[in-house]
């Protein structure tokens, strides 16, 4: 194991997927290569509530960072005076500075010390004005491939999506699509929770992303939809879905390119609006009340796969 080394904030996004995929400490202190005690005082330090979560970890962490070195500078007014004067991301770094500072006797912190001051505001220099700014992934990370993904926290890979979201368990999950008219004539935007098959849907006058969001709000606030997460795959139309779930803290997984299948409740509940509505259809003058006259049949249909109970009978169970 390496040495200790404090977290960073795309460490604690990995915690909290890995344990919601079930995962023990001891399997997520072998993948990111440190000592299982660290991830013990993480989670036993950092938790703000029952439930682990990355944003509340590194909220918690930024405050006892920031009291940690709130009164440390105090110390060091005449080395912060000779910084200000003498720093030059060009020519003469933070390190150089506190080097020759030294050699001229001035009482001097640490390199390592400076730059917490500056990651934590504590002085007029910003992250922004250093010569190389910290990347958050560096060339000799230990990190599996997989877990590089992460990187991109407007959405979280489906192959982090926890098991009791893959196996149904669990009410209040969904997957979101769009079915297209013929030569894009028109849009409905469609919502299906996986466990119950009930499904939800709206027209679309186009596909762009801002429009998209609009009527996606329009449709949750109109059912009272209560969401836990939403799957999506890889359509422009949804590339701005995570403003709305981030704030109504709802985690959006987003499927692998060309793999229709990861939403296969959606995918088979569109099957079934096709039945009425093929692909040669004009959606000019479909509206809103043609599209929930059909969403009721459908919700209102038996079903093989729920017993032969219907999705709305299911759906009621957990309302």
């Amino acid at each position: 194991m390496n040495n200790y080394k404090q977290l960073n904030k795309k460490d604690r996004y990995l915690i909290e997927y890995l344990l919601n995929d079930g995962q023990s400490i001891a399997y997520i202190a072998k993948e990111l290569n440190k000592n299982r005690s660290t991830f013990y005082r993480e989670i036993k330090r950092n938790k703000a509530s029952e439930i682990y979560t990355a944003k509340d970890a590194q909220f918690t962490r930024e405050i006892n960072n920031q009291k940690s070195h709130l009164n440390e500078t105090k110390y060091y007014q005449n080395f912060i005076k000779y910084l200000y004067s003498n720093f030059s991301k060009k020519y003469s770094s933070i390190d150089i500075c506190v080097f020759k500072a030294k050699q001229l006797g001035i009482n001097t912190p640490t390199t390592k010390t400076v730059y917490n001051w500056i990651n934590t505001n504590q002085l007029k220099i910003k992250p922004k004005h250093l010569l190389r700014p910290r990347l958050w992934w560096k060339k000799s990370s230990k990190y599996n491939e997989p877990f590089r993904k992460i990187a991109n926290l407007n959405s979280i890979p489906i192959s982090f999506r926890p098991k009791w979201i893959n196996n149904r368990s669990e009410f209040g999950h969904y997957e979101i699509d769009l079915i297209v008219g013929e030569k894009n004539s028109g849009y409905i935007l469609t919502l299906v929770e996986r466990l119950t098959r009930k499904a939800f849907a709206i027209k679309l006058e186009n596909k762009t992303m801002k429009h998209t969001n609009e009527k996606f709000l329009e449709l949750i606030n109109k059912e009272n939809i209560m969401l836990k997460s939403i799957t999506k795959d890889n359509g422009m139309e949804f590339n701005l879905l995570h403003e709305i779930t981030n704030k109504i803290n709802v985690k959006l997984y987003t499927c692998n390119t060309y793999a229709s299948c990861e939403r296969g409740t959606n995918e088979n509940f569109n099957g079934l609006m096709r039945r009425e509505y093929p692909k040669s259809t004009n959606f000019s003058s479909l509206n809103d009340d043609k599209i929930n006259s059909l969403l009721s049949q459908i919700n209102k249909m038996p079903r093989k796969l729920l017993s032969y109970k219907t999705a709305n009978q299911l759906f009621e169970t957990f309302g």
